[in-house]
This record gives structure tokens, sequence and C-alpha cells, in this order.
């Protein structure tokens, strides 16, 4: 969507210089968080809820300390991160002028206090709650971090498509984030598929012909088990504000499946930019990681993407299916192999 800027301002004058403090937060900021291991539809996902009027997409926000200011990489707009407009001011209300120094500081939190196995072996909200106050400035950053977003975007409803059940938890603990889990769940075969064979360049780092981190089968595998049941607990503080959506029934009827997600966060039905159930137009966002389809535009069919069924063999599909068969069960996939691919036992 386009943004609009804000205005409000303020300004600290010190003997340092000058640096823009974060204005007073409004009372609750909606966001939708879309949580689910990768190659499940996200990144479309997102782009559509994106162009929905007063929506703003930011794409994966987790990653902005160290993707987005540390790297530099580009925005799908086509600027560097540092000089997109949109970014450029989000971050100097978030962390002023010494932005690298906390970036670094952030990073560092991230990643040293709260991971996604905690939400499985910590049963006790309390005890998980005390790990994010552990975190210290970085909650508090964070919070602001929306809280720009939303001032300088002129959102809404922010769309996070982040995917980590531990950032998860982190924005369920900020009281002024209203935050609505939306678990979007794909079969495990095709995601170790994807993962596996379809290897993608990475087009947000200018000049680079890097490609993007292969998994294996069996990695896959086990983190699609360990996410899922990760994101079920987010379910456990707030149960009325999340939805299990699966790529599936998605891809199927796209349009019917939007409008029932705007229904979830008790949003008004509004124009969607659908052409038909099936057909969407797509503008550029402004996001600075993830899928490199984020850099295009223009109108888009979306079909049910089944070449997994084909490409991938009998062992492996069987390999898969033993190693989260009870996932498959609890959202409703086929235990046995599919595709042509099963009757002839390729590996």
């Amino acid at each position: 969507m386009a943004f609009s800027w804000s205005t409000h301002l303020t300004v600290d004058t010190n003997t340092s210089g000058t640096s823009i403090v974060p204005v007073a937060p409004s009372p609750k900021i909606k966001v939708l968080y879309i949580a689910g291991w990768g190659r499940s539809g996200s990144t479309i996902l997102g782009r559509i809820l994106g162009q929905v009027q007063d929506y703003l997409l930011v794409g994966e926000l987790r990653y902005i300390w160290d993707r987005g200011l540390l790297e530099d990489r580009l925005c799908s707009c086509g600027a560097p991160f540092t000089k997109c407009p949109l970014w450029r001011e989000v971050v100097s209300r978030t962390l002023g002028n010494d932005n690298l120094a906390a970036a670094r500081a952030m990073v560092d939190l991230r990643e040293s206090v709260l991971h996604t196995r905690h939400l499985l072996l910590t049963p006790n909200l309390a005890a998980l709650r005390a790990r994010v106050a552990r975190m210290g400035q970085y909650a508090n950053s964070v919070e602001r971090l929306y809280h720009a977003v939303q001032q300088v975007g002129g959102a809404r409803v922010i769309v996070d498509t982040s995917k980590f059940p531990s950032y998860g938890f982190v924005l369920q603990t900020l009281p002024s984030i209203e935050l609505y889990v939306l678990h979007l769940v794909r079969d495990p075969r095709a995601v170790a598929y994807s993962w596996e064979s379809r290897r993608k360049a990475k087009l947000d780092q200018d000049g680079s012909k890097k490609l993007m981190t292969p998994h294996s089968f069996a990695k896959s595998s086990l983190v699609w088990d360990e996410w899922n049941l990760a994101i079920e607990n987010l379910r456990r503080q707030e149960p009325e504000r999340y939805m299990l959506l699966r790529y599936e029934d998605f891809v199927t009827k796209p349009r019917s499946s939007t409008k029932s997600i705007l229904r979830f966060l008790g949003e008004e039905e509004t124009d969607l930019p659908f052409v038909n159930e099936r057909e969407v137009r797509l503008d550029v966002p402004h996001t600075f990681s993830g899928n490199p389809d984020r850099f295009s535009a223009g109108n888009m069919v979306i079909m049910p993407d089944d070449a997994w069924k084909q490409g991938q063999g009998y062992a492996r599909q069987l390999m898969v299916g033993a190693l989260t068969w009870p996932g498959l069960v609890r959202y409703g996939y086929p235990l046995l192999p599919q595709g042509s691919s099963s009757l002839h036992g390729r590996g």
C-alpha cells in the first residue's frame, strides 16, 4: 500500500546533537502475525493482505536489525534498506542516531534468551514471560518499532510474516500490541521438496548471485514438527486470536480465504486486490527479507503447487511421513505417499 507520512515528531537536543525520539504510542496496534515453517505460502498471502486498504505488509520484521540495518539488504521497492524512505524514517523514530550499535545489541538479545524450543519445554507461561523480561531493552525496542511502523506507514493493521514462534511469543507479551496469530500449515512433504529442490536466488543482496540456504528433508521435517507445536502453544494466551489456515485450502480458494482472515481480525470486508477468485493484482511492497518473489508485481493466478507429488520419490515421501505423521493426522493430510511417483518407487 502507499504509505503516508506522520508529522508528529519530538526532537530532543542535547550535547551530542539532535536525535528523534518516538512519539507517545497509541493505545493498541493490531498486528496480524503469520507463523509457520518456510515454503508454506506466507509471502503471497502476506502480499495480498498488505494491499487491503490501511493494511501494511512489513515482511519478516524480526530481521530488521541484521538484514535491514547491518546488512543493508534491498527493499523490494528497489532501494537499499537504509535508503528506502519508509524504513529510514521508521529506524530514525525507533533507535535515533546511534542505530548500528543498537542494532547489534538487538541481534545479540534476540538470539541469546528465547528460542522456539523454550515454548515446548517451558509449559509455564510465567517462566516464558520471565525469559522475555531477561531480554531487557529488546522488548521495549520491538514495541517502539511497531509504533513507528504504524505512524510512518499510516497502518490500521500491520501484517508481519516473520513466522518464528518465539518472536510471536515476544509480541504477545507487549502490552500495546493486539496480536492475531495466523497459523499457516502446508503438507510437510511439499515443504521438504521445496527446501531440497528449489534453490531461489537472494535478490535482496545487491549484486549477489548467492542462493537461499537449502534444508535436507530430515531437518525440514523436524523443524516442521517443532514449529507447528510451538505455534499452537501461542494459542494458550488468547485462543480467540488464533486461526489455523492450511496452504492447500488457501490456494484452492484464495479470495474466500482472504475474506475469512478479515473476519478473524474483526475487520470490515473491503475491496480486495482480486480480479476473480484466483487472480490477484500485486504491487511491490516495502519488505527487506524473505522470498525473492516479493520483488515481482502485476497480475498473478494463484494455483496449487503440487509438483512435489511427481518430483518427490516414494521412499522420500515415506521418510518425511515417518518423521511428521502426528502432524499429518492432526492437520488432515493423508498418510500414504501421493502422486504418480508413489506408483513407481523412485527414491
